[in-house]
């Protein structure tokens, strides 16, 4: 075989295809690829209890409790003392948020360098094979 086959056989072995190529049979095979995706991320906080006590002191005994939502207030009248004891529950907070994942955009190119990049492997096996034939008939006839 001829030495100046060898720069025409390493061009072919090194061209390879395109991502774009690699990409557009993935999609051929699975279209999801090309489909948005929603994550859901649920985020807890949990807050601690506070608790607030003071003391009054005055006379007679009676109790008032005062509840709302989570929040409560007792106060206990014990002959001159007053005492007082509020706060809050623990509580937890959760809130769910919707997260877009970017997924992989395709978009097909068709500018006259594309066509001729994409149809070059061919012209370039087609070539090889031409002066390979070239070279065999006139060994040959020769």
């Amino acid at each position: 075989m001829n030495c100046r086959y060898i720069p025409l056989l390493l061009i072919l072995i090194l061209s390879g295809c395109s991502a774009e190529w690699h990409l557009s049979k993935a999609v051929d095979k699975n279209p999801e690829l090309l489909k948005g995706k929603t994550m859901i991320v649920t985020d807890t906080v949990v807050t601690e209890p506070i608790v607030v006590k003071d003391t009054v002191t005055i006379s007679q005994v009676d109790t008032v409790e005062i509840v709302k939502d989570k929040f409560r207030v007792k106060i206990m009248r014990s002959y001159d003392t007053l005492i007082i004891d509020g706060g809050c529950d623990a509580d937890t907070i959760v809130r769910t948020l919707e997260v877009k994942v970017p997924v992989v955009e395709y978009k097909e190119r068709s500018t006259f360098f594309d066509k001729i990049y994409k149809s070059s492997f061919y012209i370039l096996i087609i070539s090889i094979i031409i002066l390979v034939l070239r070279d065999v008939i006139r060994r040959h006839l020769g």
